[in-house]
């Protein structure tokens, strides 16, 4: 499993914009081969900062779909954002899910 993280700031004045934009890119992620999960994150501190959070089944279709022209128009929206985009990808060997339990 790969967890690809993509963290930006939007420019406050350019935030509707922005977010309008990224919602697309969600749900192109979300239709995207081997995308099992994605989530766009505002930070509680900065409403302006911003993580996109995915999970993919495995580093090709995540790479496929980071190289991808679909992807290259998120690029797009650097006009939008503070700084550059930052991508980090993270391969997951094992994971455990617990339920926390009121009581």
């Amino acid at each position: 499993m790969l967890i690809a993280s993509v963290s930006f700031r939007a420019q406050p004045h350019k935030r509707g914009e922005m977010l309008s934009a990224v919602d697309e890119m969600v749900e192109r992620m979300r239709q995207a081969p081997g995308c099992a999960h994605c989530r766009l994150l505002v930070d509680t501190e900065d409403p302006n900062a911003f993580i996109l959070a995915s999970e993919w089944l495995s580093v090709a279709p995540a790479d496929a779909f980071f190289a991808s022209r679909g992807f290259q128009t998120f690029r797009g929206i650097r006009i939008l954002l503070r700084d550059e985009p930052v991508i980090v990808l993270d391969e997951v060997q094992s994971r455990i899910t617990r339920l926390i339990h009121a009581g």
